[in-house]
């Protein structure tokens, strides 16, 4: 008696639990590879393969959920039967709207290497006095900070591109070149041991704008302002 209702208990679970296969395509006709099938409400779940078929252990009266990205999810009754399934394009987006503050091109990219052209009129408004100072809060990649207590470097503010010394700069002036100051960066300054240029001597308003090499020889950059 126990090992016949042990033998129908199995039966019924065969009866009930059963596998079914299927395949997935979009309006066309065409397979949709890794497309994710689920049995709605567990965890039991696959995916399709590069023909879109798949093959998953449902129970009569499963829900199958079908999903697809760009596509529509859809959700279908399991009858025991060979699934085909069609999944309809999702809804497209009207408008894509790209947020930050350097979103309008200022790059040369045409160019042999990349040029940074950036207007004087665009750093003056960040509030700083100083032509470094502004340059750090407009190029991602330039760096200067006002030193105090640290002998004449407090009043030089130490500027590098990229990582590199201060000496490593060439700044230019009308395609001329700056005179790196006598004065060298000490008290564990940024550049310590280098020197550069001074460009707070250097007014804002006299410039019209600054081209910044960004891609210059390995161990130099190149910094160009041009007079109004």
């Amino acid at each position: 008696m126990k090992n016949t209702c042990l033998l129908l208990m199995l039966l019924f679970t065969a009866v009930a639990v059963s596998q079914t296969t299927g395949v997935v395509k979009d309006n066309n006709g065409n397979p949709l590879p890794g497309a994710s099938v689920t049995i709605k409400g567990t965890t039991v779940g696959t995916t399709t393969d590069f023909d879109g078929v798949f093959s998953i252990n449902a129970n009569q009266g499963d829900v199958i959920q079908i999903s697809y990205v760009g596509f529509e999810t859809q959700e279908i009754d399991f009858t025991g039967d060979a699934l085909t399934v069609t999944l309809q394009e999702g809804l497209s987006l009207d408008e894509v709207l790209v947020t930050g503050n350097r979103s309008k091109p200022r790059t040369a990219i045409d160019s042999a290497v990349p040029i940074d052209n950036i207007r004087t009129a665009d750093i003056m408004n960040v509030g700083e006095a100083s032509i470094e100072r502004a340059l750090t809060f407009a190029i991602p990649s330039f760096n200067a900070q006002d030193q105090a207590i640290s002998d004449a470097t407090a009043g030089f503010a130490p500027a590098d591109i990229r990582g590199l010394g201060p000496s490593r700069t060439l700044v230019l002036i009308n395609g001329k070149r700056v005179n790196q100051q006598s004065q060298a960066y000490l008290n564990r300054t940024p550049g310590k041991g280098e020197v550069g240029v001074n460009l707070k001597s250097i007014p804002i308003a006299a410039v019209e704008r600054i081209e910044v090499l960004r891609d210059g020889a390995p161990l130099s950059m190149v910094l160009m302002l041009w007079r109004a």
